[in-house]
């Protein structure tokens, strides 16, 4: 019993609810505090209207409810602007006090004010207690008791408490209601029990239908806030994971430059930008041998964490079949039948890869559905090489990959891309375009293969003006710098 009580009290299900419970109780205590000097005001403009007869209620009496009425409204409204509503315990004497004023109006206005009893009610479920509910709804309902009490005795009652007078009989009512029925040899008792039966319980039905909707309101603001809590606790769980898997998946690639600073042969840079905490983007460079560099640029057909997965069995598959020696060719075709095999996610991937004789410059590469890849001799500009076409990796088994010669003299440059960077696009949806690409590469054609990864990134970044990547970004740039005999 004690523990049911206490899960209908306990509202913190953790620090983090915690602050936010508070700061809605907070929040709860601002609008009861304003809900509390509208009713001062609206008690305030009824007690000059009394005054100048609009109403009918005993002047008297009317002064005493004024007074009484506005010294509880300001005292519990002095203490939160003290308190700034931080405490805890202002809900309760606010509540409290409210619903003792409204008691009072009730009682001197019983056939007109039913609705006032629900207002403490409903605002007590603003602050997602079931418990605080139950408190305010149990005393509303010994409010509304005492006031009908009060109003049999002290106020006015309705004619419809009693039954119709005789046909004929006229009556004039001389002070009270009360006092006339009275008069009339109404028995008090009589006029207290038909209070009850006609006034009493048709009001504690509306009024308990009333709390019952409040009390689901506190319960379903409070299951809210846990759901948030929860849906945020495990996004924040797949945060640090994708957060994981973004530094795992950075880690797989060629990250440092320069990456063989031994070597002066070349120079290579790469960057990749994805469109989620993890793509399907990736690039890799290695040497098969002392003389030979194989280079990789590939985009898998999804994004986010399956390309991610996908993308890792591919690099893996790519390097080890490389190091093993064949073609480019060979190496895809190999690759594409072992993906064939097992890719029940019926994902593929693009490739560009080649490997280059860094004694001679001589390339050998094959294109399994990739973009084209772009070539600068060392006094001239980047132009686009159409480079003949194969299939993607991952469609179909048994696919003959075709290889492809070239050869970089010293000085000459290689750009390798996936199709994020040409198609990336504005807030008009315009497509970057390999043209503009190519012309941001030209800027500075001469120039580091950082330093023209970099133009091509400003350039992009110009272009789409903050509009939201939609794929992934891999760029790499190779120059050739010639052989040392040394």
């Amino acid at each position: 019993m004690v523990d049911r009580l206490k899960k209908y009290f306990t509202v913190y299900g953790s620090e983090d609810t915690k602050r936010i419970f508070k700061k809605n109780e907070v929040e709860s205590n601002r609008l009861v505090a304003i809900v509390m000097a509208a009713c001062g005001v609206i008690l305030i403009v009824a007690w000059i209207l009394n005054m100048f007869g609009v109403f009918t209620l005993d002047k008297h009496r009317m002064n005493m409810l004024a007074i009484q009425g506005l010294f509880e409204l300001a005292f519990p409204l002095v203490l939160y602007f003290i308190f700034k509503g931080q405490k805890s315990w202002l809900k309760y004497l606010m509540v409290i006090c409210l619903l003792v004023v409204l008691t009072r109006l009730f009682s001197a206005l019983n056939h007109n004010v039913i609705l006032i009893m629900t207002i403490p009610v409903l605002l007590s479920s603003r602050y997602f207690s079931r418990g605080f509910t139950y408190i305010i709804s149990a005393l509303s309902i010994m409010s509304l008791l005492v006031g009908t009490i009060s109003a049999a005795y002290f106020g006015i009652v309705g004619l419809n408490f009693f039954p119709p007078l005789a046909e004929g009989t006229n009556v004039v009512i001389h002070g009270t209601l009360r006092e006339s029925l009275l008069t009339l040899g109404g028995d008090p008792n009589e006029i207290l029990v038909r209070s009850l039966i006609h006034g009493f319980l048709p009001r504690l039905l509306v009024f308990m239908i009333i709390t019952m909707i409040a009390v689901l309101i506190a319960q379903h603001g409070y299951n809210m806030v846990i759901e948030q809590e929860r849906v945020a606790t495990a996004s924040a769980k797949v945060k640090i994971e994708l957060d994981s898997a973004n530094r795992i998946q950075n880690g797989v690639v060629p990250n440092i430059f320069p990456p063989f600073p031994e070597r002066t042969e070349f120079d290579i840079y790469a960057a990749m930008y994805t469109a989620k905490e993890v793509g399907g983007d990736f690039y890799d460079f290695f040497f098969v041998d002392d003389d030979h560099l194989a280079i990789v640029v590939a985009d898998v057909s999804d994004k986010g964490v399956p390309a991610a997965l996908f993308m890792m069995a591919a690099k893996i598959l790519i390097s080890d079949r490389a190091l093993m020696g064949g073609t480019p060719g060979e190496i895809l075709g190999f690759v594409n039948n072992r993906i064939c095999k097992n890719n029940k996610a019926e994902m593929f991937v693009t490739v560009w890869l080649g490997i280059i004789d860094l004694k001679t410059g001589k390339g050998i590469a094959a294109n399994a559905g990739h973009e084209y890849p772009v070539f600068r001799d060392r006094n001239g500009e980047y132009e686009v090489l159409k480079d003949n076409h194969s299939f993607i990796v991952g469609g179909m088994e048994n696919v003959r990959y075709k290889d492809y010669e070239f050869t970089l003299k010293n000085g000459d440059a290689l750009f390798l891309y996936t199709d994020g960077v040409p198609e990336a696009n504005n807030s008009e949806h315009e497509l970057f375009s390999t043209e503009r690409m190519v012309d941001a590469l030209n800027k500075n054609s001469s120039a580091s293969p950082e330093e023209l990864i970099g133009t091509v990134k400003i350039e992009l970044d110009n272009f789409v003006q903050g509009y939201d990547q939609s794929d992934d970004i891999t760029m790499v740039s190779f120059r050739y710098n010639g052989y040392n005999t040394d």
